[in-house]
């Protein structure tokens, strides 16, 4: 392919979170950007919760303008005191067996609604005219009302990502007004709830942002609430074995499907309970979730040199998030690894615009040098959390089983260790320790 001539464009297909990030970074440098989403423009984005920590805000950091950054934060809500938490590891007797909160080595997250954090994201993009709707991928064009369902990823030559057909993941949230909040069981305040037990996975969270005055200014706490219910969610899910759900479950009403869910913990505390009747009437989303494998090193290279075909594994083409590395959700790190591509790929790109400024094209060598350099750093990092997420097996442990309350035993054990050797480490040394979430402070 003939060098790109100035000035430098980049096309991003998809607004999601990483896609978004991207673009705002890539605006900010100057760089000529073109977002292409599928969806129309007024979908509907409920969005589920994702938690975020420092991976994602290095990439919020890198991307983003101080003042779009700190606009965002300001819409982390916690569900407890503390704007950053980590889960509470729960037996389905709801005994507690690891706060991970306690431990200072562990890293603390914070609660945020996907569809008003790809809004805070998008809608900038969208108001420079540099996001456009009803574009759909089919190929290394993109087209209006495409048709084609073929991901990029597959059209360059990595097929790594596959469903997992052993399990079934249901999810939903409904709105938590204050009325309802303070009827909660106290036991559910607090961090995130994860059970791992009878071959399934369960999680429940509450998001409770703070509200804000017009000017941006944190409103006093009053007598009934101190968040804004017009944003305040909590979130269940359940991962369960496949085989055990109706083949139809995602075609029943939603009676029935939350029936099953119900039906599933019925043998569960009373505290998993109350959280399904809490939330029971809303929407489900009911999926089958996928999981990449890692690529090799060189598999740019092989793609091409086996299939004869020039445009597989062309340099050209960025894969960033789930396109290259989707991972199963226990440790919520899909969306933070993702976002913090985008500060990454963000660098880069910048790096390639400066060469076409100066130059006025940008060789083909400096575009393979590049990706590669992205793909060495974000290969083994991603991957990595690929494999602690779970791999291919959503529930890699069970506390009904007396080795699944072991290694949590363990774990307890090994975190209060590292706490000890990090605080000795404190004392001897001059600097201060690195604060890697400072804006959760």
């Amino acid at each position: 392919m003939a060098a790109l001539p100035a000035p430098f464009k980049v096309i991003i297909i998809g607004s999601g979170l990483t896609g978004s990030l991207l673009a705002n970074g890539l605006l900010r440098e100057g760089i000529d950007v073109q977002v292409y989403e599928r969806n129309d423009i007024n979908t509907k984005r409920e969005g589920f919760q994702i938690r975020l920590t420092a991976p994602a805000l290095a990439g919020m950091r890198a991307c983003l303008s101080p003042e779009h950054h700190s606009s965002i934060i300001k819409k982390f809500g916690p569900a407890s005191g503390l704007k950053a938490e980590a889960p509470r590891v729960i037996h389905k007797d709801w005994t507690l067996l690891v706060d991970l909160s306690k431990f200072t080595v562990y890293g603390k997250s914070a609660p945020i609604n996907r569809g008003v954090l790809r809004s805070a994201l998008a809608d900038p993009i969208y108001d420079a005219g540099k996001l456009h709707y009803s574009r759909k991928f089919e190929r290394y064009e993109i087209v209006a009302d495409g048709t084609s369902e073929e991901r990029v990823n597959e059209q360059i030559g990595l097929d790594s990502i596959r469903p997992i057909k052993k399990h079934l993941a249901l999810a939903a949230k409904c709105e938590l007004p204050t009325e309802r909040f303070l009827k909660m069981s106290k036991e559910l305040f607090g961090g995130p709830v994860m059970t791992w037990a009878d071959n399934m996975s369960y999680f429940f969270g509450v998001y409770l942002p703070k509200k804000y005055d017009t000017n941006g200014n944190c409103l006093e706490v009053t007598k009934n609430t101190s968040y804004d219910e017009n944003l305040s969610s909590c979130m269940v899910g359940l991962n369960v074995a496949k085989e055990k759900a109706p083949a139809d479950l995602a075609q029943r009403s939603l009676d029935e499907q939350w029936d099953f869910f119900a039906d599933s913990i019925k043998h569960w505390s009373p505290h998993h309970q109350e959280v399904v009747e809490m939330v029971r009437g809303a929407p489900l989303h009911i999926y089958v979730p996928r999981v990449a494998s890692r690529p090799a090193k060189n598999w740019r290279k092989s793609v091409a040199t086996s299939s004869g075909d020039v445009n597989k594994g062309h340099p050209r083409v960025w894969l960033i998030g789930d396109a290259i590395h989707a991972m199963l959700p226990p440790r919520g790190m899909g969306g933070n690894q993702a976002m913090y591509d985008s500060g990454v790929v963000m660098a880069k790109m910048a790096h390639l615009a400066q060469i076409a400024r100066s130059t006025k094209r940008v060789p083909r060598k400096e575009i393979e040098k590049a990706v590669i350099e992205y793909e060495e750093e974000m290969i083994p990092r991603a991957f990595e959390w690929v494999k602690k997420s779970g791999g291919d097996d959503f529930v890699p442990l069970d506390t009904s089983k007396f080795s699944g309350r072991l290694f949590f035993f363990a774990v307890a054990q090994v975190l209060r260790v590292s706490c000890t050797l990090q605080w000795i480490g404190q004392i001897f040394s001059s600097k201060p320790p690195v604060d890697e979430t400072p804006e959760f402070n």
